[in-house]
């Protein structure tokens, strides 16, 4: 497992795979997508696993990006790939590539926005879903 700097972390949630995967699994905005797009077996023996932004289907670099999440866990439990846990928090999710946009007759890229338009909807997603959590009568459990 690769080490995390927990120093950088201001506030993240340390989510299972399901619970990322049931959250991404709704989440659209103007027609972008998330995704998991590695396999989860390999996550731990790379310490990340990918998530993709964008569409699923298309792989042009003007449509689709992809960003390592860091993985706690040190084991992909055998039976049950989904609680493999991993820690979603700004300063350790990161670009795989840059993306690029058309503007006018050139290519540009924006890596901050890139970050934000990936980050701050699933962020609020997993925030939401915490706040669901906390009032439901089964989180007293």
């Amino acid at each position: 497992m690769t080490d995390i700097n927990f120093d950088n972390v201001d506030l993240g949630f340390v989510v299972n795979l399901q619970i990322l995967k049931d959250v991404m699994k709704d989440l659209s905005i103007d027609g972008r997508r998330w995704w998991v797009a590695s396999d989860p077996e390999d996550a731990a023996a790379v310490s990340s696993l990918t998530i993709g932004f964008g569409d699923q289907n298309c792989k042009d670099r003007l449509n689709t990006l992809y960003f390592e999440i860091p993985v706690v866990s040190s084991v992909v439990p055998r039976y049950h790939r989904a609680r493999l846990i991993l820690l979603f928090d700004s300063s350790c999710v990161k670009a795989e590539g840059p993306g690029f946009y058309k503007a006018d007759d050139s290519i540009v890229q924006d890596d901050m926005e890139d970050f934000l338009e990936f980050f701050r909807p699933l962020k609020s997603a997993l925030a939401a879903r915490i706040q669901s959590d906390s009032r439901s009568p089964r989180s007293l459990r």
